[in-house]
């Protein structure tokens, strides 16, 4: 039986545990009965500054209960909460699956979130390097969003994560793979090559490089969504994938500013007005066509037309540390090539970041200025030029 300590009252040493308990009230259940809680020590007053700081805890509403959830069951519930409220669609609960199943590869994985500490946090993160930069991004998100889960079912008293400078996010090993757009005599190639082609998705193609929509969005169009009195083309849905991996329509864009209105070129009007009416615009046998079929001839496209990219001499390094111009690969051109053409060719000739955005569906203006920064940089330079050489002819005429 066990003895308690000489007038402390709630605490006593357990002879079969052959330790000390201190038990304490935080609170009342949900039924309404006491929320007896017991704390344990080798000492007397390991237990009793153990229960001072709960029953302190209690009385500031900061108590935590022992709980041995752990981190993955946490982000499981966290997903289908998102899935479950409609705040995911089906393709972004796939991502986030295929997120958590990285995740469960990690030690910390299957630990209870209360005994996770930072450096474990930090030393499971440094493990996933051989990531791409993107996917580095959605785990170390998705788990902090899993610890902040935590701290609002009061599971956990604080985030780490919320705290600046104590979670490290890592950088990949591999090196970011940078979409670069068409040069105008890759563009004029191309366009030639596809003027001959007799590709059943050069249409595809055509609208893709004079209007900047995504492969997905031109595939899910209808041809109540062409306007072509006005030039306008409606977008208000795009393809995406099921649980399955089945190729689906989505009720929605990929992002909510992705439902707009946008303008077309003249040189469109001959293509889509073989569409109005039409329902889908591009299907196969019934089925949609998967924008990876897309993407494959484009390859070919660019495969005829003898084009190789050329990225930036500040992505690569030879052997003795000087830059160096690498060509991509005809394989490794993408038809989001197609996309970012068609801003590049907006961006050259003057057109604002403001607009732009609108046109692309970009969800706010940052994300149109990171992704062309340097088209942007090359443009103000440009412009700075003719503010320069105004500025001399004014000069000029001083003298």
């Amino acid at each position: 039986m066990g003895k308690r300590g000489n007038g402390e009252g709630t605490i006593y040493y357990s002879e079969k545990l052959n330790k000390w308990i201190g038990q304490f009230t935080a609170g009342r259940k949900a039924d309404g009965k006491l929320n007896r809680k017991s704390v344990y020590g080798n000492t007397r007053k390991e237990v009793k500054e153990k229960m001072t700081k709960a029953l302190s805890d209690v009385q500031d509403k900061k108590f935590i209960e022992n709980s041995n959830i752990t981190l993955l069951e946490l982000v499981d519930k966290y997903i289908d909460q998102l899935y479950n409220s409609n705040k995911i669609k089906d393709v972004t609960y796939k991502r986030h699956t295929d997120t958590k199943n990285i995740i469960a590869k990690l030690d910390i994985a299957n630990r209870p979130i209360q005994k996770i500490t930072v450096s474990e946090i930090n030393n499971n993160l440094s493990q996933i390097t051989n990531y791409s930069n993107s996917i580095i991004e959605k785990v170390y998100g998705l788990i902090g969003q899993a610890f902040n889960f935590a701290l609002l079912d009061n599971i956990i008293s604080s985030n780490p994560f919320s705290i600046r400078g104590a979670i490290i996010k890592p950088k990949s090993d591999k090196e970011t793979k940078k979409i670069e757009a068409l040069t105008i005599e890759e563009q004029n190639a191309f366009l030639d090559e596809l003027s001959k082609s007799d590709d059943k998705y050069k249409d595809i193609l055509y609208i893709a490089i004079y209007t900047g929509m995504r492969i997905g969005e031109i595939l899910a169009l209808k041809g109540e969504d062409i306007d072509i009195e006005n030039k306008r083309i409606n977008i208000e849905r795009t393809l995406t994938k099921d649980n399955n991996d089945k190729i689906i329509v989505g009720k929605t864009t990929k992002t909510y500013v992705g439902t707009r209105q946008i303008p077309f070129f003249d040189v469109l009007i001959p293509i889509l007005s073989n569409y109005t009416s039409k329902g889908f615009l591009f299907e196969n046998n019934g089925n949609f066509i998967n924008p990876s079929t897309i993407n494959t001839h484009f390859k070919k496209i660019c495969k005829d037309a003898n084009i190789k990219i050329k990225i930036s001499p500040k992505k690569k390094k030879n052997k003795k540390g000087k830059d160096t111009i690498v060509n991509l690969k005809t394989s490794d051109v993408n038809t989001h090539m197609l996309r970012h053409t068609f801003a590049t060719r907006c961006i050259e000739s003057g057109m604002s970041a403001v607009v732009l955005q609108k046109i692309l569906g970009h969800k706010d203006i940052e994300t149109t200025l990171n992704t062309y920064t340097s088209v942007f940089n090359k443009f103000k330079e440009d412009e700075l030029r003719k503010a320069e050489e105004y500025f001399d002819s004014i000069n000029s005429q001083l003298h």
